[in-house]
């Protein structure tokens, strides 16, 4: 089911706060199918904050799912309480029900509370999401940076979150600047001059979220990057896809002045009027930052709340 698909069959979507896991009688609530003893109903008690789609004015409600009850792998909905959410849901039997069951269908949020999405309802929802999922607030997550399922939608791409980390590394929050040279970092693509900007001591700190790889071995894989990225230009040139031309735009901001201001050139004769870019190679790469109106350019200091 891609993310579109969850949405087409969502009644309600709602974000909120898990209060309360628990597993249903078995004699009240049952599955059906050959192998309905090895699935349990388990309801999720949802602390609503702001409602998506549909009505509801209950602080509090009530979500179902069918879960397995052996042993798992794959992307399954990993839920934990007092976290926040999205949550698709759609009405069945007067209940809310999750509309896929224990597959991917609930997806986390990191930046804190909000009562609106970013942007407004001329814009879809998954695009809305993903904004929201970097317009950090003073009571984010310790896990806000953490890029794995800010875009359900596959609607941003890598050059506006690339905008955005670079935005967020000029954030007062320090922990907030090392979430963003973290994600940065392990772009790829040499999109880590974070990384030259910062004491030893704090390098070693980017592996909250990348802890299976030191920061150093990424480092090294991004100067690896630099010896093929004539190669890299050359795949995604005859590509009219916007992946490919997101490529493009990224590597008029690598990190090897050499390299940017030879790719500036090539970009700006290819595409004369585009104004997304890195160039001219001698200014800072573009950063943006997420507002009520989207991402917007960062210009100056970072504003004050």
């Amino acid at each position: 089911m891609t993310a579109d698909q969850i949405l087409q069959r969502s009644t309600h979507v709602f974000i909120g706060v898990i209060e309360k896991q628990e597993f249903q009688n078995r004699f009240l609530f049952r599955v059906a199918g050959e192998d309905s003893e090895r699935w349990r109903i388990v309801k999720i008690k949802l602390r609503v904050e702001v409602v998506l789609r549909g009505t509801e004015s209950r602080p509090v409600i009530d979500v179902y799912e069918a879960f397995p009850t052996g042993l798992l792998n794959g992307d399954w909905n990993s839920t934990h309480r007092n976290s926040r959410y999205l949550f698709p849901v759609r009405i069945e039997d007067g209940r809310y029900h999750l509309v896929r069951d224990f597959w991917r269908s609930i997806f986390p949020v990191y930046s804190g509370r909000h009562d609106r999405l970013p942007l407004d309802e001329s814009s879809t929802l998954w695009e809305r999401f993903v904004l929201l999922q970097w317009w950090v607030r003073p009571d984010h997550s310790p896990a806000f940076g953490n890029d794995h399922y800010t875009d359900p939608g596959r609607v941003f791409g890598q050059w506006r979150e690339a905008k955005v980390l670079r935005g967020l590394f000029r954030h007062p929050d320090k922990d907030v600047r090392l979430a963003a040279c973290e994600a940065l970092l392990h772009l790829g693509k040499a999109q880590d001059e974070c990384w030259d900007s910062l004491p030893s001591g704090d390098q070693i700190k980017l592996n909250r979220f990348w802890n299976a790889l030191p920061a150093k071995s990424a480092w090294d894989q991004n100067r690896a990057f630099e010896s093929y990225a004539h190669v890299a230009w050359d795949r995604a040139v005859g590509d009219p896809s916007l992946d490919a031309i997101n490529l493009l735009r990224l590597l008029t901001t690598i990190n090897n002045p050499t390299l940017r201001r030879e790719f500036c050139e090539k970009f700006q004769y290819r595409f004369p009027g585009d104004g997304e870019n890195g160039c001219p190679a001698a200014r800072m790469p573009p950063e943006t930052i997420v507002t009520e109106k989207g991402d917007v350019p960062l210009i100056g200091d970072w504003p004050k709340p």
